[in-house]
């Protein structure tokens, strides 16, 4: 890696100077506000940002917890070890990636000064455009769909030892340096750098060192279903093309993902919207009918529901804020 970004790496943070001046554990408050413990993205990533990092605070335990985000961490140096799920002991050596999923619950033992991790810390919605680019049926896009569905209850993980794979750290590297310099202001490299990332780690399924929990390949159909065809996506036609009845689909998502069919579906198209209010011109009228809801009514009031505004004011709101 650049000597200059891992001099940056290594760095003691205003955190573990704390830590080491007064010998105290991390503070849940800096990271979370709820008492189960869920870091919460809005405390270590970026405004406006749907990709950030951060390095592993050393020199202390990091209690168990889980993230409301996508969380990669890539080893830059030493070695760190997680427990996921409170029993099983992951050892993350130099050049190795964990990826972990929103419900995966794991704790960190304390790290030393050696010992550079960096947090790859993503919001599912940063992964549409790798998702468009990995194809059906393999490890990556059924993690992917496990993640875009947010209540997905079952812990996953992914880890790779991608040491001796020079496109991989290349691309790893890109992706830590533009966040760290804030050099890539709309994202959008970045998601194709993420695609290119997995679909690299794809071809190279030896590095591969991971246990992935299954879920029913109707739900993954599902997901993918409501992925790509959200603004015309309806249980019954999806149901008809399964050969399954709707009520049995219906249970079979919900078991797998904590949700019906219709709240997925709807999550996906205000997440459309949302992105088209941030990113266009367009008329809300004609954002509602994109997104597939033609009575605009209807579309206002749930967006009102939902975000505590209309989406004039939403997009008035995101344009007036300050960039980073």
């Amino acid at each position: 890696m650049n000597a200059e970004l891992m001099d940056r790496l290594r760095r003691i943070t205003e955190e573990e100077r704390a830590l080491l001046e007064q010998k105290t554990g991390i503070c849940r408050e800096r990271y979370s506000s709820d008492g189960e413990f869920t870091v919460d993205s809005g405390r270590v990533i970026g405004p406006g940002r749907l990709m950030d990092v951060s390095t592993h605070t050393r020199f202390a335990y990091f209690p168990r917890h889980r993230h409301n985000y996508v969380e990669i961490m890539y080893v830059c140096a030493g070695s760190i070890t997680h427990i996921l799920e409170g029993e099983k002991t992951v050892v993350l050596h130099e050049g190795d990636l964990l990826f972990l999923n929103q419900s995966c619950r794991h704790e960190i033992l304390p790290a030393g000064e050696g010992d550079i991790g960096v947090n790859i810390i993503v919001l599912p919605q940063f992964f549409h455009t790798a998702f468009s680019m990995l194809g059906e049926g393999n490890i990556m896009s059924d993690f992917l769909l496990h993640s875009l569905a947010r209540e997905y209850p079952t812990p996953l993980f992914l880890q790779f030892h991608t040491a001796d794979l020079v496109p991989v750290q290349n691309l790893i590297e890109n992706l830590i340096w533009s966040a760290v310099y804030r050099d890539e202001p709309d994202g959008s490299l970045n998601q194709l750098t993420m695609g290119l990332l997995l679909l690299q780690l794809l071809r190279h399924t030896e590095s591969l060192s991971a246990e992935s929990v299954g879920m029913d390949r109707c739900v993954l159909r599902a997901l993918r279903y409501i992925e790509d065809r959200y603004a015309m996506a309806s249980l019954e036609e999806f149901s008809a093309a399964e050969h399954r009845p709707m009520a049995e689909v219906s249970r079979a998502v919900h078991r797998e993902t904590g949700s019906t069919f219709k709240e997925l579906l709807q999550k996906k198209r205000f997440q459309a919207a949302l992105s088209m209010l941030q990113n266009s011109f367009l008329p809300v009228a004609d954002i509602a009918f994109a997104v597939g809801y033609s009575n605009t009514s209807y579309f206002h009031r749930r967006f009102r529901e939902l975000y505590g505004m209309s989406p004039s004011e939403y997009r008035r709101g995101m344009r007036e804020a300050p960039h980073k």
